[in-house]
């Protein structure tokens, strides 16, 4: 029985031996009183606990801003382009509607024109065609050709 005893203090000597760091930063406060050692340590693991959940949560919402941020960035930023773009295919329908009435209104303009010269030349002509008829009636009418030949032979 003694020899059991013995292995088993030896175990528990060489296991604190071996682990002692990991005891010691678990339960670094070693006191002569056992219950202000247990109490300084548990308030120590209370307080290592607590800053690691507080760096683990700062962490996390620092990270879940991030995000937010990033999808808010980029709705916007494609509500933006989709914006730019409406907005751009809008002036050009609006300038290429224009200018294809810009472009109906100049030709009709111009046909207009064509067609007020076209009978403005053509009424000219047939004034001219009846004045010149007229004339040569009237001029003709009275032309005697013997006396022209005449007259034009006459020697003073």
């Amino acid at each position: 029985m003694l020899i059991k005893l013995g292995i088993i203090v030896s175990v528990i000597v060489l296991g604190g031996m071996i682990f002692s760091t990991e005891i010691t930063s678990l339960f670094p406060n070693t006191s002569a009183l056992l219950a202000d050692s247990l109490k300084d340590d548990i308030t120590s693991l209370n307080a290592k606990v607590t800053d690691s959940a507080e760096n683990r949560l700062d962490s996390s919402i620092d990270k879940t801003i991030q995000s937010v941020s990033d999808s808010v960035y980029e709705g916007i930023t494609d509500t933006g382009d989709k914006l730019v773009e409406n907005v751009n295919e809008k002036i050009s329908e609006g300038i290429t509607d224009t200018g294809d009435k810009l472009v109906e209104n100049v030709n009709e303009k111009i046909s207009e024109g064509i067609t007020d010269t076209q009978n403005t030349i053509k009424n000219e002509i047939l004034e001219s065609s009846t004045s010149s008829t007229e004339i040569l009636v009237n001029e003709v009418s009275g032309f005697d050709p013997f006396n022209f030949f005449k007259d034009l032979f006459k020697i003073n």
